[in-house]
């Protein structure tokens, strides 16, 4: 008679191997890429150097997270890419090694640099071999459960990390960079353990697809890559000027952004993986639209009145959109490269998340400063609401029934 445990986990088995196997060294990459943030009060204390200096070098290294989102995806169109993923983990854990070193400060530039596209270019190696095995309805719940593992990595390493810097900065990167190079020796052992059944499905010969552009000349995949954008750049003023917004307009303290990224976390974890299971009954290009105007219309809540209350009715709703686009995005991407340069897709899709990194502080803090916080949280939902018009046109024509396969892509109806 089946307990109520496992009835509770019956939706997660029978997907393929590999998807397991990727959660663990998600898990674990994640760990160790959160585990950056305290680097630039490891490169103050023990290096003593300016404030300026600092955040140059972290911009390297998001840089090569951008540089290695990319790449990392389109090498997967032409070598192994459990091979790749073996080898970006293990040179993010070797790069974690040696920043604990007592190393030359120039030499952290070029040793960011690698980090970051080593970090960037797991993700969409990762998310290939964890989605590409799967059937189409096995997608989202797949993703689902990459997101989830992306979210305990991040709370467990802001515990973790902060425990072991009372020892010194430079265990955290010890003890990341060992993980790391444990987690590539068990994936190595993994697949060598699997086999062919690991074995990523082999691309459509290259004459079968010749009318099938790549992501660069792809204009309606372009189009959603924009409005992607945008929304990225809206939803990033939560971890950018939203902090400053608390402080000035409602005078709540710092432990408040703790409370709301504590409820994001466990919305995430409790609610993504039941909502990615009902994505595709509601329609792939519903929830993407809905889940583009839930991000930018949330910071509506915080203009609607002043207290933590509204800041909470910020959040949830902000989630809940969140919830909405991590599995549908990449469900649209797996659907339009099919038959196509897929590593390409991916790499362009991560490059997108990656880049915002790039562009919304910048973006944020200016508006923020020039028109105050009310005024930037309307500018936010003008954003999405001109995202998701630029994006309709293509949504419907990318998940047309008549663009679907037979045999279960009909399933990803545009609603």
């Amino acid at each position: 008679m089946p307990t109520p445990l496992s009835r509770m986990l019956r939706p997660y088995r029978g997907l393929p191997a590999s998807v397991y196997v990727q959660i663990v060294c998600s898990f674990i990459n994640n760990v160790g890429g959160m585990s950056k943030l305290f680097l630039p009060l490891y490169l103050r204390e023990n290096y003593q150097l300016p404030y300026s200096q600092i955040g140059l070098l972290m911009a390297f290294y998001g840089m090569g997270m951008l540089a290695g989102s990319f790449k990392g995806g389109s090498l997967t169109d032409r070598f192994d890419s459990r091979k790749l993923a073996v080898m970006a983990l293990a040179l993010s854990g070797l790069c974690m090694l040696l920043l604990a070193l007592q190393l030359p400060v120039w030499l952290f530039m070029p040793l960011l640099v690698i980090g970051g596209m080593a970090d960037g270019g797991f993700k969409p190696i990762s998310q290939r071999l964890a989605l590409e095995p799967c059937a189409p309805q096995q997608r989202p719940v797949a993703q689902g459960m990459l997101r989830v593992a992306y979210n305990l990595g991040v709370a467990i390493a802001g515990i973790t990390a902060g425990f072991i810097a009372a020892w010194g900065y430079q265990w955290v990167y010890v003890a990341n960079g060992a993980c790391a190079l444990l987690g590539t020796l068990w994936m190595g052992w993994s697949y060598r353990r699997l086999g062919e059944r690991a074995r990523p499905r082999e691309a459509l010969r290259a004459e079968e697809n010749a009318d099938l552009p790549g992501p660069w000349r792809d204009r309606m995949f372009l189009r959603v890559i924009a409005s992607l954008i945008l929304v990225t750049v809206v939803f990033d003023q939560m971890y950018v000027t939203l902090g400053l917004f608390l402080r000035e307009h409602y005078q709540l303290g710092p432990q408040w952004i703790g409370y709301l990224f504590t409820i994001n976390g466990l919305m995430v974890v409790g609610l993504q993986i039941p909502i990615s299971r009902r994505i595709l009954r509601w329609g792939v290009a519903r929830c993407i639209q809905l889940g583009a105007l839930l991000t930018g219309f949330a910071f509506l809540w915080l203009n609607a009145g002043q207290g933590p209350v509204w800041a909470i009715l910020m959040i949830v709703t902000l989630t809940l959109g969140e919830l909405l686009l991590s599995p549908t995005y990449s469900q649209l991407v797996m659907h339009r490269s099919e038959g196509r340069l897929r590593g390409s897709y991916l790499g362009l899709y991560n490059a997108a998340w990656s880049g915002r990194s790039l562009i919304a502080p910048a973006l944020g803090t200016f508006l923020y400063g020039h028109v105050g916080g009310p005024a930037l949280w309307w500018l936010c939902a003008l954003a999405v609401c001109c995202s998701t018009a630029l994006q309709h046109a293509p949504l419907r024509s990318m998940l047309a029934p008549s663009e679907c396969a037979p045999s279960g892509q009909r399933a990803l109806k545009s609603g």
